[in-house]
């Protein structure tokens, strides 16, 4: 479960407490993140991190594993977005013209990955 609240919480800073990650990975610092879990309280997350909360499918633990399923996929999402944008370069420095459609086609689901583009 650490894992998992440390993915929510993101890196740590050099001045931050293990109470401040606490906070981060529930949105309640000093930028709070679209991230949070909805229910859980800054008792149960630390309960999670030492192991006091055992039970796999207590709403915190559910909660702080779905925050983390997040995180994980928009970071797979961008990767993407970046590994297609990387091909689209390299068909647009071979032939422009020849691979127009391909190109169009990689980059609205380049865009749709990265969230620039709502509609599908």
């Amino acid at each position: 479960m650490r894992a998992e609240i440390e993915c929510v919480a993101g890196p740590r800073q050099w001045g931050d407490t293990r109470e401040s990650c606490f906070l981060e990975s529930l949105g309640r610092s000093r930028n709070c993140s679209p991230r949070r879990p909805r229910r859980s309280s800054l008792r149960a997350v630390k309960s999670l991190w030492y192991g006091e909360i055992k039970d796999r499918e207590h709403h915190a633990a559910r909660d702080i594993r779905r925050a983390a399923e997040l995180v994980n996929a928009r970071k797979e999402a961008l990767a993407l977005t970046l590994q297609y944008s990387d091909i689209v370069r390299g068909m647009s420095g071979t032939d422009k013209n020849f691979f127009r459609e391909d190109i169009a086609r990689l980059e609205r689901v380049a865009r749709l990955l990265g969230g620039l583009d709502r509609r599908a």
